[in-house]
């Protein structure tokens, strides 16, 4: 059986995310994966694993039912996609479990970030997701106070 390029299986992930499909996101992801949020204290901000992740996904997309991904640039090489995007949605339900907040209530505005992702990925699967984003842009958009 061939294994599919490592830029293949991030196309299906960001493919997944972009259809809000947490089902499809799930099926490229390996044993053990485990997403990484970079977006504040090193020593404070765990990764989340792969079960946690697997309810993150949902949560954010009835958050964000219209949402939209641009990839404004990749960068693959044989076991690692490096994507620049933009993401643009509107806040329309809640998010839950964020920032140390249990829920935040739907502001029904529209927020516009840029990040950065890492996908590791081996045999044909992702291993470990890093993403930078800048969530004090997130907070702000959605007029979240502290």
């Amino acid at each position: 059986m061939e294994t599919r390029s490592a830029l293949d299986v991030a196309s299906e992930y960001l493919a997944g995310l972009s259809e809000r499909d947490a089902d499809r996101m799930d099926a490229v992801r390996s044993e053990g994966f485990y997403l990484d949020f970079i977006h504040g204290d090193a020593f404070e901000n765990h990764p989340l694993s792969q079960e946690d992740t697997r309810m993150f996904w949902p949560n954010w997309f009835v958050a964000f039912p219209e949402l939209d991904i641009e990839v404004t640039r990749t960068i693959a090489a044989e076991e690692v996609v490096v994507v620049q995007w933009n993401f643009t949605g509107t806040n329309s339900g809640p998010l839950q479990r964020i920032l140390g907040k249990e829920r935040i209530e739907p502001t029904g505005n529209t927020v516009r970030l840029r990040g950065v992702t890492f996908l590791d990925i081996l045999d044909g699967l992702i291993r470990r997701e890093t993403t930078y984003i800048d969530i004090a842009t997130l907070m702000v958009e959605l007029g979240v106070q502290p």
